[in-house]
C-alpha cells in the first residue's frame, strides 16, 4: 500500500488494533466496510430516557436520522463535519460502505465529506487536437481503499476529539474537531490502544450526562413548560478531565494521557507513546481545514512526570485584572486561553511573551510550569529561579496586604473590591519593572516601592535573585520577566476559594449555548 495520509493512516492503524492484525496487507474492503458501519451507527447522540420534569438526562450513540432534534439528540462531537454538512456525510459514508462491500478496488474522487482537508482545485482539461482545453473545478483523486480508511477515520468515536468553540462577530460557532499524531504504524497502533484503554477505564459516565433547561411560555393559566436537555460533558472532551476552554483541548489530552500513565498496567504504554509524541506533527482536523503543531519535549515531560494536567486547570483558573468572572461570552478570556495553548504547546521565547503580556494572576500550579521554563529554556539555574519565585511570593502578599488595609472590611462586595485594589498594585509594581533600564535599577525600584506600601524588607531568600540581577549574571529581560510572572502567583488559600466560587458560577451556564 502506498504511504498514506496521517488522516488515512490513522484509519488504516485502527482497523489493524481492533482485529488485532499487524500486517498492512491483511487490510481489505470488507474490514473497512465493518468498521464504516459501526461508525454509522454511532452518529448521533440522543437522551436514553424521557427528560421531562429533570435536571439531567444521560445520553446515548444513535443511528436515528428522522426526528433526532425533536428527541433532544445532536451530531455526536466525534463526526467530523458541521451541523449544515451532516446529509453529505451521510450520504458519503453510505456510498462508501456500498462500494467496499462490492470488494473492488478502484480509483474515486475525494471529497471534503468523508476526508475533512480535501477540497476542490483547479483543474486543466486536455482536449483531443483542434478543440480548445478547458479550465474548471475538480476533486483529487485517490483508490477505494484509502478513501474508506479516510472515512472511518471521519467517523470513528476511537480518537481524541472535541467541539471547538469559535465567535465570530459575537456569534460562537461550534466546530467538532478531533486530534491526530503524524506517527509510524507502529507508534499510532499504541496511540489507539492506550486511547481506547483511557476511554473504557477513566472516561467518566458523567461525559455522557446532560442538563435539562425548563423554558416557561405564556402567562397565567395558559403557561407551559418546555424541556431543554443540553449537550453532556463529552462535547467539550471524549477524554478525562476534559478541558473547559476548547482551546485547551490538545494540551488537556496530553495532560489526561499524562495522568493515565500514573496507573500501573498502562504506565510502560503511556510512557511510550508520549516518548513518540517528541517531535512529531499533530494534526487539528475540523471539517475543511487542519492545523499542525508539536509539543515541546519539556512539556511532554511535564506529562509523563503527571503534573501536567493541574498545570492546565490551573492556567484555566487564572484571572485577569481588568476583567470580571470568566464566562462562555468573555473574549478576553478566550484571548488568553488561545495564547496559553500556544504556550503550552510550542513553549519558546516567542509564545511565552505572548503569554507574558496578559496580566493576570495565576493559580499556585503554574509555578512549576514557570520554573520548568526559566530552567530548561532560559538556562537559568534552578537556584536562582527558586530565588526570584521567593521574591515573586513576597510582591503578591504585599499587594494583597496593601489592598486589604484601603478596603474596609464588611463593605459591600469586600473580596471583589480587594481583588481590584490588588491587581491594581500588582500592575504598579509590574510597570515599575518593565520601567527599568538595568538590573540595579529593577531591584531598586519594585523593591524599594513594595517595602514602602509594605513596611517590611524582601525575604532573605530573594538575595540570590537580586545579586544576580544586579551584576549582570541575568540579563535585564530575563530579571523582569522572573519578577512579573512569579509576581503573579496566588497563595493556596486565596486559590482555593477564587476556583470554588468560580466553579460554582460556571455550573450555572449552560454547555452549549447554539
Amino acid at each position: 500500500m502506498k504511504e498514506l495520509h496521517p488522516f488515512s493512516r490513522y484509519g488504516l492503524a485502527l482497523i489493524l488494533c481492533e482485529n488485532n492484525l499487524s500486517e498492512e496487507n491483511k487490510i481489505d474492503l470488507d474490514l473497512i466496510a465493518n468498521q464504516i458501519e459501526l461508525g454509522l451507527s454511532e452518529f448521533r447522540m440522543k437522551p436514553a430516557n424521557s427528560y421531562e420534569g429533570k435536571e439531567k438526562v444521560k445520553f446515548q450513540y444513535s443511528q436515528e436520522e428522522k426526528g433526532i432534534k425533536e428527541k433532544g439528540g445532536f451530531l455526536s462531537p466525534h463526526v467530523i463535519t458541521t451541523f449544515k454538512n451532516e446529509r453529505h456525510i451521510l450520504n458519503a459514508a453510505n456510498e462508501m460502505l456500498l462500494a467496499c462491500r462490492k470488494g473492488v478496488n478502484k480509483e474515486v474522487p475525494f471529497k471534503t465529506s468523508f476526508s475533512p482537508t480535501c477540497n476542490e482545485f483547479t483543474s486543466f482539461n486536455i482536449p483531443p487536437k483542434n478543440k480548445e482545453p478547458s479550465i474548471g473545478r475538480g476533486l483529487p483523486k485517490g483508490e477505494l481503499i484509502e478513501a474508506g480508511l479516510s472515512t472511518v477515520s471521519t467517523l470513528t468515536h476511537i480518537k481524541p476529539c472535541l467541539q471547538y468553540r469559535i465567535d465570530k462577530k459575537g456569534m460562537p460557532e461550534m466546530y467538532n474537531c478531533c486530534i491526530i499524531p503524524e506517527l509510524s504504524l507502529d507508534a499510532l497502533i499504541n496511540f489507539i490502544k492506550l486511547f481506547k484503554k483511557l476511554l473504557v477505564t477513566k472516561s467518566s459516565n458523567e461525559l455522557f450526562i446532560g442538563d435539562v433547561t425548563p423554558k416557561e411560555s405564556g402567562k397565567g393559566q395558559n403557561a407551559t413548560i418546555t424541556y431543554e436537555p443540553k449537550r453532556p460533558l463529552l462535547y467539550r472532551g471524549n477524554f478525562p478531565n476534559p478541558p473547559r476552554s476548547s482551546a485547551l483541548g490538545s494540551i488537556a489530552l496530553l495532560g489526561a494521557i499524562g495522568e493515565f500513565g500514573k496507573e500501573a498496567e498502562v504506565s510502560e504504554l503511556a510512557q511510550k507513546v508520549l516518548d513518540s509524541l517528541k517531535g512529531a506533527t499533530i494534526y487539528m482536523i475540523k471539517y475543511g481545514d487542519a492545523k499542525t503543531f508539536t509539543y515541546n519535549h519539556h512539556v511532554i515531560d511535564l506529562a509523563k512526570e503527571g503534573n501536567l494536567r493541574k498545570i492546565v486547570d490551573a492556567v484555566y483558573y487564572s484571572k485577569l485584572y481588568n476583567q470580571d468572572r470568566r464566562t462562555s461570552t468573555n473574549t478576553e478570556y478566550q484571548k488568553f486561553d488561545l495564547f496559553s495553548s500556544h504556550f503550552l504547546q510550542f513553549f519558546n521565547a516567542p509564545a511565552f511573551q505572548d503569554f507574558l503580556a496578559f496580566r493576570v494572576e495565576y493559580p499556585n500550579d503554574v509555578e512549576l510550569l514557570l520554573k520548568t521554563y526559566f530552567i530548561k529554556m532560559e538556562n537559568i539555574k534552578p537556584e536562582i529561579v527558586t530565588s526570584a519565585r521567593n521574591l515573586g511570593k513576597w510582591l503578591n502578599s504585599v499587594a494583597y496586604h496593601t489592598a486589604k488595609r484601603e478596603i474596609k472590611e464588611g463593605s459591600p462586595n469586600y473580596h471583589e473590591k480587594i481583588r481590584e485594589q490588588k491587581a491594581k498594585v500588582l500592575i504598579e509594581l509590574e510597570s515599575a519593572a518593565f520601567a527599568a533600564k538595568s538590573g540595579d535599577a529593577l531591584i531598586a525600584q519594585v523593591v524599594t516601592r513594595a517595602g514602602r506600601l509594605s513596611g517590611m524588607d524582601a525575604p532573605n531568600e530573594a538575595d540570590l535573585f537580586m545579586e544576580a540581577s544586579m551584576n549582570g549574571e541575568l540579563k535585564l529581560a530575563q530579571a523582569q520577566n522572573m519578577i512579573i510572572a512569579f509576581s503573579r502567583l496566588k497563595s493556596y488559600k486565596a486559590q482555593e476559594s477564587s476556583q470554588s466560587t468560580q466553579v460554582e458560577n460556571e455550573e450555572k451556564e449552560e454547555l452549549d449555548i447554539v
